[in-house]
């Protein structure tokens, strides 16, 4: 793009495990704007997002959870949700460092990216300016079984680096065939969950979808009506439950999960959309 160049770099998370970022840097810097990403995918995905905030003179901050793209860490695995957010937060100051008075930060996160945002501002208030979140995983379309989640937490204490299947389907990313084929060919895109993963994230699901009353900063949320991987109904119910006074909700009733990543034109719709409610409050 025209005016912005992309770098590349690493910081040490907070353990000590090596994560990789992209820094999308504008001629003139407007704002900033952290990005998590979801669930087996990777910081390299959010292409249509950087073509729309960096003309608005946003730069874009997007690491690689650890456990995923070229950060380090066993595929899919953690030992504790927390370490989603510890390393965020790293993130988060990082690209706080050398601000000028008034540019805003800002926060986005999406699918299980969306759950790390949500609880990372129920966590640690104050470190952001505004939050948008788009299908965030605060429930799933079909709960596991009780027998399943019983044994997933037996695996989670004896063998808590088990992989398993995630048991997302690629074709219900978008209707857009090529980013699903996109998604499919990347090497940097993986398919695996732990059994500590599962416990810890099913955990955090229910902590953060029970306590909305903790946000406390501007909130976006861009909900996919025709969602398969995560639930829109616990979505839309979480919305309604939260008391900050400043809540904006889209939803986008026939869109698959990954709304920035839809076809066109309802892509340029979602991105419309957000681009409208940064604008009308922080530019």
């Amino acid at each position: 793009m025209a005016g912005t160049h992309e770098e590349t770099d690493q910081f040490e998370g907070s353990d000590g495990t090596t994560l990789f970022y992209r820094k999308y840097v504008p001629e003139v810097e407007r704002l900033r704007v952290v990005v998590s990403h979801g669930l087996g995918e990777h910081s390299g995905r959010y292409g249509h997002v950087v073509d729309t905030l960096c003309p608005m003179g946003a730069s874009l901050w997007i690491h690689d959870h650890r456990g995923h793209g070229r950060s380090q860490g066993k595929r899919g695995h953690i030992n504790d949700f927390d370490d989603y957010l510890k390393d965020l937060k790293i993130l988060i100051e990082m690209a706080g460092m050398d601000r000028t008075d008034g540019l805003p930060l800002l926060l986005l996160g999406h699918s299980m990216g969306g759950l790390i945002a949500l609880s990372f501002v129920r966590k640690h208030p104050g470190h952001i300016d505004g939050l948008i979140v788009s299908s965030p995983l605060l429930g799933v379309p079909k709960p596991p079984p009780p027998i399943l989640n019983a044994a997933a937490r037996i695996l989670s204490i004896v063998w808590p680096t088990l992989s398993l299947n995630n048991q997302l389907d690629p074709t219900r990313i978008s209707h857009d065939d090529a980013e699903v084929r996109a998604y499919v060919q990347s090497k940097w895109v993986h398919s695996k969950i732990s059994a500590r993963w599962f416990v810890r994230c099913m955990a955090e699901i229910d902590a953060t979808g029970g306590s909305p009353e903790a946000i406390d900063t501007p909130i976006l949320m861009q909900i996919a009506g025709d969602d398969q991987l995560v639930s829109t109904p616990a979505a839309l119910a979480y919305f309604d439950t939260l008391t900050v006074a400043d809540k904006t909700l889209f939803h986008y009733e026939n869109l698959y999960h990954e709304i920035y990543n839809e076809r066109l034109p309802e892509r340029e719709k979602v991105l419309a959309d957000f681009k409208q409610w940064v604008e009308d409050r922080f530019l």
